[in-house]
């Protein structure tokens, strides 16, 4: 690949002069959670190359959160391509686990002068940059690692950062107007069996968040409506329920003005951990995502691999059904209790 002659300070990776750059795409595949966590990466583009036009190629519903991301300039539609294969870039890269290649666009079926991408072990090097797949990083430094290769400084912002309109913030004070007490978002779902926790299970979560005085909201997605009422069912406390109801946008409003999030591994958990909420999430799958942040969410699992007898590991993981109800019980009693002390702090402040 042709490269600029300047010299490179030795933090300004290996990819092209960050003044030869005028168009970016970044493939990011997956789902919420997934969209979530490219933020510090995506930061990390924009201010190596400030004057790119950066595009994201993403799954929905992944897409409405980063058209709302001020690190981006446009989004597409990872499922219908085309538009990102009838353009020239200059650089193009894939933040796909390459055990896992995304079927609708491959990096290298895009005309880029430059591109960087991850290759499983035993694969031959392409050229440009493309590195072994890191399997013990989690997904956010797995990102920025790839995109530190590419350039710019090695002191990247790492934090995370959801943007909600005032339009998703009016819509979710609406949505929780009733709200006497302070707010507890509670989600059943999971895209996968994997991560699902039993409906009652859920409904002695809810009864014990009323009895700690907080008033209770189920979030979730259309695909969600099944295990809520089940769970309301199951409730003495029947909560209210917004699942079906709320843009991406407004999960992020409501999500701000909640007190505590409860929720299995999934798109909501992974919002909350960027908005700081405080949360308390039932495992089994990402604990790589979330030791990171101890002390603001507790992943409740079923403890260490019975393979390696390591906490975070690369081997299958028991699905979340095996998580102990007492074991969740105990975090979400603990919890709750804090972030009732923080509340009464704040309203007598």
């Amino acid at each position: 690949m042709d490269r600029p002659h300047d010299a490179h300070s030795p933090e300004t990776g290996l990819g092209p002069h960050p003044t030869a750059v005028r168009s970016l795409l970044a493939i990011r595949p997956g789902g919420v959670g997934d969209a979530v966590r490219a933020v510090p990466a995506l930061r990390h583009l924009r201010e190596t190359y400030p004057h790119a036009l950066i595009t994201v190629a993403a799954h929905a519903p992944g897409r409405e959160l980063l058209e709302a991301c001020p690190y981006v300039d446009r989004v597409i539609d990872l499922a219908r391509p085309n538009e990102a294969l009838v353009e020239r870039f200059d650089v193009a890269l894939s933040w796909a686990d390459p055990t896992q290649p995304v079927a609708e666009l491959v990096v290298d079926d895009v005309n880029a002068r430059f591109r960087a991408s991850w290759r499983r072990l035993g694969d031959g090097d392409r050229g440009s940059i493309h590195p072994s797949w890191p399997e013990r990083l989690d997904d956010t430094t797995r990102m920025l690692r790839l995109s530190w290769l590419l350039g710019g400084s090695l002191d990247a912002d790492a934090s995370l950062g959801l943007w909600p309109s005032l339009a998703d913030r009016n819509g979710a004070a609406r949505l929780v107007a009733h709200a006497q007490r302070p707010v507890a978002l509670v989600h059943a779902g999971a895209g996968s069996p994997q991560r699902r926790w039993p409906a009652e299970h859920w409904a002695h979560v809810v009864d014990l968040l009323h009895d700690s005085g907080l008033d209770t909201v189920l979030i979730g997605t259309r695909a969600d409506r099944m295990i809520t009422k089940q769970v309301l069912a199951r409730a003495t406390h029947a909560p209210a329920s917004v699942v079906g109801r709320t843009s991406i946008g407004e999960l992020a409003g409501l999500l701000e003005r909640s007190t505590i999030f409860v929720g299995g591994d999934s798109g909501p958990a992974a919002m909350a951990g960027a908005l700081g909420v405080r949360s308390v999430v039932v495992g089994p799958a990402s604990a790589f995502e979330h030791v990171a942040r101890q002390g603001q969410v507790d992943l409740v699992d079923t403890g260490a691999c019975m393979t390696c007898g390591e906490r975070a590991c690369q081997h299958p993981s028991p699905p979340a059904a095996e998580v102990p109800l007492d074991r969740v019980l105990a975090r979400v009693e603990l919890a709750a209790a804090t972030a009732m002390q923080r509340w009464r702090r704040s309203r007598l402040a």
